[in-house]
């Protein structure tokens, strides 16, 4: 059988295709929409790379392509395209403007090289031979997948895990358990269009829920999953929350997920998740491809250009008491892949995004903790603040710009009032990873007390609040300053803020931004607002709430983070004055839609302020 092929196309044009190729990037398929055609397959795809990598797309489009088919990436020069402007850049950069990506552009020519993959000049030598490959060769199970269909079967076990790299006939496995299942079997996924190959080879039995709706029918109508199993496809890529939910439900669960993906590993899922579940569980892995040959020399090519098998390949050091370990600070990792390796080991969503971000982003500082040549743990930081334009300043408060990164400074200056907080310096700590060897050790907060020896104001950290996580930032001297009005899709956890004060100012700043979260958390309409109850009530308005009252009523300041500033105000010059305002407190429901609602209540307070203080 043929295997796939990657032709790369110096070209400032595309070339003339027949229809029955696929095209991604401007000209057909969108780079964001790219995740659309998951649990497809195409015989040839174009793939548009003149004004820079889209890297996740270019992993979904070699996982789609069928087995003797040619992937042909266009880029507009070779020889100096490390000196090309990457318009990839702006979604990870945090800057206005694109930058070169002269390190990733290393990195991906050494792969091209090591497969000797062509590189061709002329439009004319680029060839799409036709593909005599058809999956209709793949529609009986396997004994590999029959193996494990049959064992599921047994139900011996209440949730079993499936995991694969693509291409391993995964989704085709819970099509054909389905059929043999004699029971109602519900199936959940990210992205309804990744798993028509699910359904395709269940013959039509079997019901798609997508997973927030899910969630409401179980939590309104928990009796239909009593006797009944869910098929979870994808399960990574969904919020562990909801996947606990989930499993406390169906009596039989099986989360299948995809490894080693553009997506992040899987690995870390199923680790992460493992802990959290009490009951019975099965672990089975499919290993060889079915779409594609063994050692096919595309699937290798972005294994290796993602570091896919960074977390696989990242040696882990046993613990020992009282080892001498350093702590010291890198401008940029030397061994990428070992560095990448302990993300992805530790966070499981760790992605190609944070891979572009890692070789050629600005403004970023690491922390390792090493003995010897073994990397224990280690701090990614990004440099913020230090912004000198006033205007800008005061619009960002008034919600009127939002300039891409400085994600901290942004977010205290627009929800809690805190300008300042975009002149000082700060670092932000975007990822922290401790070998689990070496966990509970005390080193993450070994390497967080070194960090303050750096030339800043303060630390901040952003995270999806567990109790777990704000004692362990509680442990490292942080203090919450801000939770977010609503449950991040990737985690179903409020995105919390926290900081710790480094300098003179930053210590002021961080006990005044405290101070302020703990006075207005109890008045906010928040969820997790009664686990700050032992705090007094303060009705008294300040200045903070006559900021807050102003940029409401004139700018885009959000109702959330304008609620305790508007109840100290109707508790002071009366309800009476404010009857739109005081129903929506009274019903916490908006006047007509959600937009022009907000826009009544904005009007309100504005007419007040309008017509004279207090």
């Amino acid at each position: 059988m043929p295997s796939r092929q990657l032709q790369i196309l110096i070209s400032k044009t595309l070339p003339l295709v027949h229809d029955s190729v696929l095209i991604i990037g401007e000209s057909g398929i969108v780079f964001s929409k790219a995740t659309n055609l998951l649990g497809q397959e195409f015989e040839h795809i174009l793939f548009d790379g003149r004004n820079g990598i889209h890297l996740e797309a270019l992993a979904i489009a070699a996982g789609t392509l069928k087995m003797g088919g040619t992937l042909c990436l266009v880029l507009s020069d070779w020889e100096n395209l490390s000196l090309q402007l990457d318009q990839d850049s702006l979604r990870w950069n945090g800057n206005q403007s694109a930058i070169a990506t002269p390190n990733f552009i290393d990195h991906f020519k050494q792969c091209i090289e090591r497969y000797h993959f062509p590189i061709l000049r002329e439009e004319s030598a680029v060839e799409f031979p036709t593909v005599f490959y058809s999956n209709e060769l793949h529609k009986n199970a396997t004994l590999a997948q029959q193996q494990i269909i049959e064992t599921i079967l047994q139900s011996e076990q209440d949730i079993y895990f499936l995991t694969a790299k693509r291409g391993r006939g995964k989704s085709a496995l819970l099509g054909m358990l389905a059929n043999q299942i004699q029971a109602p079997v519900y199936l959940t996924a990210p992205n309804k269009s990744a798993v028509h190959s699910v359904i395709e080879f269940s013959e039509g039995g079997i019901e798609f829920i997508a997973p927030d709706e899910l969630a409401l029918k179980l939590q309104y109508k928990p009796e239909f999953s009593q006797s009944a199993w869910l098929l979870v496809d994808e399960a990574a890529m969904l919020p562990l929350p909801l996947l606990q939910e989930y499993s406390q439900y169906f009596q039989h669960i099986i989360f299948s997920t995809t490894i080693h993906s553009y997506e992040g590993t899987g690995r870390g899922f199923e680790l992460k998740f493992k802990r959290k579940i009490h009951r019975t569980f099965q672990h089975f892995e499919l290993k060889h491809p079915l779409r594609w040959q063994e050692n096919d020399p595309l699937e290798h090519f972005i294994d290796d250009l993602l570091l896919l098998n960074a977390e696989d390949d990242f040696q882990q050091f046993p613990f020992r008491p009282h080892l001498p370990y350093q702590i010291r600070e890198v401008q940029k990792p030397h061994h990428i892949a070992d560095f990448y390796g302990l993300m992805t080991l530790a966070h499981y969503r760790t992605s190609p995004l944070d891979l572009r971000r890692l070789l050629d982003g600005e403004n970023q500082r690491f922390y390792f903790a090493e003995y010897q040549q073994n990397l224990l743990g280690a701090i990614w930081v990004l440099e913020e603040g230090n912004m000198a334009d006033d205007e800008l300043i005061i619009q960002i408060q008034q919600g009127k710009r939002r300039p891409k990164g400085n994600l901290v400074p942004q977010a205290l200056c627009f929800y809690e009032n805190l300008p300042q907080a975009c002149k000082l310096r700060s670092l932000r700590i975007s990822r922290i990873a401790v070998q689990p060897n070496w966990q509970k050790q005390g080193i993450g907060q070994n390497l967080m007390k070194f960090m303050e020896n750096s030339e800043v104001d303060f630390l901040s950290v952003s995270f999806g609040y567990t109790d777990e996580l704000a004692k362990f930032w509680q442990k490292c001297g942080f203090v919450l300053v801000h939770l977010g009005e609503h449950q991040e899709a990737s985690s179903g956890c409020y995105s919390a803020i926290a900081l710790k004060g480094i300098s003179k100012d930053g210590l002021a700043l961080v006990d005044t931004a405290h101070k302020q979260f703990q006075r207005n958390i109890l008045l906010s309409f928040h969820p997790f607002a009664i686990n700050f109850q032992q705090n007094q009530l303060d009705w008294q308005l300040d200045e903070f709430d006559w900021v807050s009252l102003k940029n409401f009523a004139n700018f885009h300041r959000t109702l959330f983070s304008s609620i305790p500033a508007i109840r100290r105000l109707l508790k002071l010059a009366g309800k009476e004055n404010f009857p739109l305002i005081s129903a929506y407190l009274t019903k916490k429901q908006l006047p007509i839609n959600k937009r022009k609602g907000v826009e009544c209540l904005r009007l309100e307070i504005k007419q007040y302020l309008e017509g004279g203080t207090l």
